[in-house]
């Protein structure tokens, strides 16, 4: 994840972290990578919900995800792994992309 440039980014970002659903794929990803079925089975949620929380974390630059064989079978599938991120929102930030923004 890069720097945050703007109050949108800033903002989007907030929103995407504000969700324990998505705080609590960020964890089982940083725990082992693993591909929607397991992720939506071990957090007990549906399928089409996983991959509407993973495409807004890798959106955000949270998670990427990456295709590979499967082992039990060949088909393809999207692993997800969780991108090494740090978070540091401080005042001095926010006055300087609130500075940015009326520029």
């Amino acid at each position: 994840m890069d720097e945050i440039r703007s109050r949108k980014e800033l903002l989007k970002l907030m929103k995407v972290m504000s969700n324990p659903i998505r705080i609590r794929i960020i964890a089982s990803l940083e725990r082992d990578p693993k591909h929607i079925y397991a992720l939506a089975k071990e957090l007990n949620l549906s399928y089409p919900l996983v991959h509407l929380y993973l495409e807004s974390l890798e959106k955000a630059g949270l998670v990427t995800g990456k295709l590979s064989a499967g082992l039990v079978d060949e088909r393809e599938r999207k692993t997800y792994h969780v991108v090494d991120f740090e978070l540091r929102i401080t005042p001095a930030l926010i006055r300087k992309l609130e500075e940015n923004q009326n520029e």
